[in-house]
C-alpha cells in the first residue's frame, strides 16, 4: 500500500452552505455538472491500485464568503478519521484593519492554516492591489499560506506578484493548478519568475480548468525543471476533477505519470505533508 496527501479538494454541502458560484443562476458551464453539483465528503474519495489516502487540504468552496469561519466549522464536523488543514476565504485586497478582523477568528480554528481569494481571468489585478502586501504580511507574520490561483500568462502581475514573493520571504505561497499552463499562451517568463521565489510551491492540478493542456508528461516535466522536485505537488482538484475522471483516476493517471519511486514519494506525499504541515 502506497500512502499519499492530497493538497487540494473540496468537500460541499449544499444544504447547509451557499456556494452561490455553483447554486446561483450563472453556474459554471463544466462538463458533468451533474456530478459536480452534489453533496462530497470522505465518503466519496475511495482509491484503487495500492493508493491510500493518509492527509489532505481542504480548500476553501465557498461555503459562506460572508462569515468564512462557517466553512471551517463544517468542516471540522465532516473529518475526523484522517488528519488534515484548512485553507479559508478572505478578499486579499480589503483594507488590512478589515483584512485582520476577518482573520482573527480563523486563527482559532485548529485546522486552519491560511487562504485563498481567486484572482483568474479579468480578476488578476487583483493582485495589483497595494493592499494585498500589506494583508499578506499578516499572514507571513502569522505563519500562515497564501493559494495563489491566477494565470501566469498574465505577465504584468506575474511580475508584481513575484516582487511581492521575494519581499516577504517568510510567506508561504502555493500556486494553485499549475498556473493553468496551456499552449498558445506565453507563460514561460511568468513561470520562471514564480520559481526563482524560493518561497513559492505549485501544484499540479486543474488541466481540467484550461482549454489546450499541456501533455501531462510535457507539464510535469515544465515544472519540476523550474521548481525542482521538492516544490512540486500532485493534487486531485477534487469534485472539479469530475469534469474528467473520478477520484481514483486522476491519482492513477499521476502514478503512471512516474516512474521513479523516490520522486513519486515527494510529488504524492512528503512535499506536501512538509509544506502543510501535516
Amino acid at each position: 500500500m502506497t500512502p499519499i496527501i492530497d493538497p487540494h479538494l473540496h468537500f460541499f454541502d449544499l444544504q447547509a452552505g451557499q456556494y452561490q458560484w455553483l447554486l446561483g443562476p450563472n453556474p459554471p458551464p463544466w462538463p458533468n455538472l451533474d456530478k459536480i453539483k452534489q453533496n462530497h465528503g470522505l465518503a466519496q474519495l475511495t482509491l484503487r491500485d495500492g493508493l491510500y489516502l493518509t492527509a489532505l487540504v481542504h480548500i476553501e468552496a465557498g461555503f459562506d464568503n460572508q462569515d468564512p469561519v462557517a466553512e471551517l466549522q463544517w468542516l471540522a464536523t465532516q473529518v475526523s478519521t484522517l488528519p488534515y488543514k484548512a485553507i479559508a476565504y478572505i478578499d486579499v485586497t480589503l483594507a488590512t484593519k478589515d483584512f485582520c478582523a476577518q482573520l482573527q477568528p480563523l486563527l482559532d480554528c485548529e485546522h486552519f492554516i491560511g487562504i485563498r481569494d481567486i484572482s483568474e481571468g479579468q480578476d488578476a489585478d487583483k493582485l495589483l492591489h497595494p493592499n494585498v502586501k500589506h494583508n499578506l504580511a499578516v499572514l507571513a507574520n502569522h505563519n500562515l499560506i497564501f493559494e495563489a490561483q491566477f494565470e501566469l500568462h498574465h505577465n504584468t502581475v506575474t511580475k508584481h506578484f513575484s516582487a511581492t514573493c521575494q519581499q516577504l520571504p517568510a510567506l508561504q505561497i502555493v500556486l494553485n493548478h499549475s498556473g493553468f499552463l496551456e499552449q498558445h499562451t506565453d507563460w514561460q517568463i511568468g513561470l520562471q519568475q514564480m520559481a526563482e521565489c524560493s518561497n513559492v510551491a505549485i501544484k499540479f492540478s486543474g488541466q481540467e480548468h484550461v482549454n489546450a493542456p499541456l501533455d501531462s508528461h510535457t507539464l510535469l516535466d515544465v515544472l519540476i525543471a523550474a521548481f525542482g522536485d521538492r516544490r512540486v505537488m500532485f493534487a486531485s482538484n477534487y469534485p472539479v476533477s469530475l469534469m474528467r475522471g473520478d477520484y481514483s483516476e486522476i491519482w492513477h493517471h499521476y502514478r503512471q505519470l512516474v516512474n521513479d519511486d523516490r520522486l513519486w514519494e515527494k510529488l504524492s506525499y512528503s512535499n506536501a505533508k512538509r509544506i502543510y504541515r501535516l
